[in-house]
C-alpha cells in the first residue's frame, strides 16, 4: 500500500520530501501516473508509513495543495480525504 499526497509543483514536492525526511518519515518525490494531475504533468510525495503524521506535518506548513490518493495492492489509486 501506497500513498500520494500531490503537490502543487516540483519544488512544493521536494520541499514536502525534505520535511518529512527531517521528521523521520521516508517519502519520495514521484511524477504523477497519468490521470491523477489535473493539468496533465504533476508530482507529488510518496510514503508508504505514518500517513496521519505525515499529513499532519504538511498541513501545519501549509505544504498540502493538491488531492491525496491510496494506491491498493492492485496498483488502483482512489482519492481520499
Amino acid at each position: 500500500m501506497q500513498y500520494l499526497i500531490m503537490c502543487r509543483s516540483m519544488t512544493y514536492a521536494q520541499r514536502s520530501a525534505a520535511l518529512l525526511e527531517r521528521s523521520g518519515i521516508f517519502a519520495r518525490v514521484v511524477k504523477a501516473p497519468l490521470g491523477l494531475s489535473s493539468n496533465g504533468c504533476g508530482y507529488g510525495v510518496a510514503l508508504s508509513r505514518r500517513f496521519d503524521e505525515a499529513r499532519e506535518l504538511l498541513k501545519r506548513y501549509n505544504l498540502i495543495s493538491g488531492k491525496i490518493f491510496f494506491r491498493d495492492d492492485e496498483g488502483e489509486y482512489r482519492e481520499i480525504n
